[in-house]
């Protein structure tokens, strides 16, 4: 058999060499893959979530987008050859996460909203946000979807996108323009009843989501004592549909939920998180609390739109019910979530003199700070808690061996000032350096 295998080895050989043309030579082997460089990031303060303390003196060695090491600086070795990065006059800081975005907006057409979409993204990216949970398109289609397609295949540098593209909706009541001859604009994906929310959810998942959004509750109102009053949306049995039909096929649901009867009935339905609960009750809390489950309340849109709800329900506004339901969720101990609820401009702009959103949400940590939280609490709301409510614990949220390499880094404490966290100055998004303003030019 060995001498079999000789032969038909030589003849191989023979034959290959014949079917070359005169004077070409034997093609070349294909060179060994070279070894990625390693990138050493030396940091002179870290922020470990959890621990929640500051780590001194460490450095942190990357391969790929992937973090191989990290510790003290006496422990890990710098290799030779590395390349390093020195923000030992920073703090490190893993990347933070911001669960409730929107990158795009609006009736324009869907090349307009591609070029939102990126700069929406970019925008947040470079504030520090390396991932990045968009709740709905509001308009842009599956927009979210191609711009996540668009990062991965390396077209361009991006955020981590966790997509959802439009949000399914009922036939909403209102004052709709009928349609004389063509079909109204539609923001939302409209589905009624169960077998339609599922085909909902089909279709979405068909379009490559990453997770359901929907809409339980509608138009609002406050009385004349400051209750908010929610028009519920969605039955019971149809929230029931979207749920199963999505974790049926790998997916999470987030509700956009402001109180009353559609909260209810997301809680009770299974919803994975809430967004807003901007008027949860007393037993809504309780149940949250049962349910562990998270709540993630956009804060910086209702400030935006306080003028308006004061010009009608004076002095009461979703901003002013929104800072007591989430001090009430805090000492309940509530998992609270860090979303910001950033759009394009003009239909979210949280700082006027940027005329925008996306980029300035770190607006919102000095907030929850001035309502009681702890500097560290609202920082493991952008990264450990935020990473656990998206189910990417074991890949983002902290600095750790085998974790992207998602690193910002500030100049100063956030421990001791969080308003440092409007002042990022470097980002990292899986090993490659998206922004520096710290380190000196190489």
């Amino acid at each position: 058999m060995a001498r079999w295998k000789c032969v038909v080895t030589t003849l191989a050989l023979l034959l290959a060499a014949a079917a070359m043309l005169p004077g070409q030579t034997p093609p070349a082997q294909t060179p060994p893959a070279q070894a990625k460089q390693v990138v050493a990031v030396r940091a002179g303060r870290m922020f470990d979530p959890k621990s929640g303390t500051i780590l001194a003196n460490q450095v942190v060695l990357i391969t790929g987008d992937r973090i191989t090491e990290v510790g003290p600086a006496d422990r890990v070795k710098v290799p030779a050859g590395a390349k390093v990065i020195d923000l030992s006059r920073a703090t490190v800081l893993p990347g933070l996460i911001d669960g409730h975005v929107h990158l795009t907006g609006g009736p324009d057409g869907l090349q307009y909203q591609m070029m939102l979409a990126l700069y929406s993204a970019t925008e947040s990216l470079k504030a520090g946000f390396t991932t990045q949970v968009v709740m709905g398109t509001h308009g842009g289609g599956y927009a979210d979807v191609e711009l996540k397609k668009a990062i991965e295949n390396g077209l361009f540098p991006g955020p981590r996108l966790l997509t959802a593209g439009p949000v399914i909706t009922i036939t909403m009541p209102g004052s709709a323009t009928y349609p004389l001859g063509y079909k109204p604009f539609e923001t939302n994906l409209i589905a009624d009843g169960v077998e339609g929310m599922r085909a909902a959810v089909r279709g979405l998942a068909h379009y490559g989501v990453d997770h359901v959004k929907i809409q339980t509750t509608g138009p609002f109102y406050f009385k004349a004592n400051g209750e908010m009053v929610n028009q519920g949306l969605t039955s019971l049995e149809e929230i029931k549909a979207v749920v199963d039909e999505a974790h049926r096929r790998g997916l999470f649901v987030a509700s956009h939920t402001y109180g009353g009867e559609g909260l209810k009935t997301a809680i009770a339905a299974g919803v994975d998180d809430i967004q807003h609960a901007t008027a949860a009750d007393d037993a809504d809390i309780k149940m949250f609390v049962e349910k562990n489950l998270p709540v993630t309340m956009t804060i910086l849109d209702h400030r935006q739109d306080e003028p308006g709800d004061l010009k009608k329900w004076a002095p009461y506004s979703r901003y002013r019910l929104a800072e007591q339901t989430w001090k009430k969720m805090l000492a309940a101990g509530v998992k609270l979530g860090f979303g910001s609820g950033a759009a394009p401009p003009p239909e979210r702009v949280f700082n006027a003199e940027c005329f925008c959103s996306h980029g300035v949400q770190a607006e919102m940590f000095p907030i929850f700070v001035k309502w009681g939280a702890t500097p560290l609490y609202t920082l493991r709301m952008a990264t450990t808690v935020n990473a656990e409510i998206i189910g990417k614990q074991d890949s983002v949220g902290t600095i750790e061996k085998g974790k992207f390499a998602d690193l910002i880094a500030v100049a100063g404490d956030p421990l001791q000032d969080i308003t440092e966290m409007q002042r990022v100055k470097f980002v990292m998004k899986g090993g490659a350096v998206v922004r520096d303003d710290m380190t000196p030019a190489q």
